[in-house]
């Protein structure tokens, strides 16, 4: 028996309407399918029968933006995936050429390392990647809010001391010393492991410790840790 059908058609058999058939492939079947109230089977066949690619089509005038910036910038301008942008613009042989992206204005570079690379990228209009490669080619440090030249006076220090000494007195990492003091190819000029005689020996105690590094010489940190590891009282004066 065949069952009589009041109202308003099934979903699948209502007749297609132009305005419906404009906005096939411009969202999702899934997305329209909600829309028009119809299942997305039939939004699907619907689009293949008109031949409509659910991609959008390229125009002239979106061929003439590729390669004329960043794909990122292309895909937001054109609201397109940059995989869509990456793969039109190769599929047409055409190469990133945009002279004004690579070339870097004097006070641009100044930029490079004196603020984070996020920053620079928004200042510059160009992507966080192509600011920090950029500064990696000129050998630039990443942006460190706490970083300090260092000085003439800081540099003679390198080397006539222990670089932990050496960190100590110009408020540094040992690390930090260490780098500088390589990469200036100085050489650790700490005098060699005192060796100790008997004479020396012998006067441990018997005056204050500053006083016997003077005569010797040798740090007092040395000569301490000589007289404790000889169980020698410290200088007590009478």
């Amino acid at each position: 028996m065949n069952r009589i059908h009041h109202g308003t058609a099934p979903p699948e058999r209502r007749r297609w309407t132009l305005e419906e058939d404009r906005l096939l492939g411009n969202k999702s079947d899934r997305v329209l399918a909600r829309q028009f109230g119809r299942t997305i089977a039939a939004v699907e066949a619907r689009r293949n029968l008109k031949r409509i690619s659910f991609i959008k089509k390229w125009k002239p005038e979106d061929d003439r933006l590729l390669g004329s910036r960043p794909d990122e910038q292309v895909a937001m301008l054109l609201k397109r995936s940059r995989y869509q942008v990456s793969h039109r613009r190769r599929q047409l042989g055409i190469t990133f050429k945009n002279p004004d992206y690579h070339l870097w204005k004097p006070g641009e570079i100044a930029m490079l390392g004196w603020q984070p690379d996020r920053k620079v990228a928004e200042l510059t209009g160009r992507t966080v990647k192509n600011v920090r490669h950029k500064r990696l080619k000129l050998g630039i440090p990443f942006f460190n809010p706490g970083f300090r030249p260092w000085t003439r006076k800081e540099d003679k220090m390198l080397g006539t001391m222990p670089d932990a000494k050496v960190a100590k007195r110009v408020k540094r990492t040992v690390v930090a010393v260490l780098k500088r003091r390589i990469r200036l190819e100085i050489p650790n000029r700490v005098p060699a492991r005192h060796v100790w005689t008997r004479k020396q020996i012998a006067l441990l105690g018997t005056m204050p410790d500053p006083k016997l590094a003077g005569q010797i010489p040798c740090p007092v940190h040395v000569v301490t840790f000589k007289r404790r590891a000889l169980n020698i009282p410290a200088f007590r004066p009478r």
